[in-house]
């Protein structure tokens, strides 16, 4: 009975873990994709990080609106836990799929200040 049960919860978590991977980000190919500090990440944490107060100059929840400021976050993981891997931030996960891959494929070129 033991076994059959570690079989059956085994069989679940792998299932899981399955669904759970096929997000779109898996196998990324980020050669074509604009992934620029300048032109591209910093407008999305502006329209989505920004102007809802959230990570604002000056606010307790921490400064994004520098690079400076976002660089603090990438480099203690926070940024890619809570927007790739969480998606709890922006608060609801509203970030669409394609900015999603334009901020992984930005970490992933060492979150350059370009």
């Amino acid at each position: 009975m033991k076994q059959k049960t570690f079989i059956v919860i085994g069989a679940l978590a792998i299932s899981w873990y399955g669904c759970r991977k096929k997000d779109g980000l898996e196998n990324l190919n980020c050669s074509s994709m604009d992934c620029c500090y300048t032109s591209s990440v910093k407008e999305i944490i502006a329209a989505n990080c920004l102007s809802s107060g959230c990570h604002g100059n000056g606010s307790a929840n921490g400064n994004l609106s520098t690079y400076e400021g976002l660089l603090v976050r990438v480099n203690n993981g926070t940024l890619s836990k809570r927007v790739l891997e969480q998606k709890d931030m922006p608060v609801g996960g509203s970030l669409s799929l394609e900015d999603q891959k334009k901020i992984k494929c930005w970490l992933e070129s060492g979150a350059p200040k370009n």
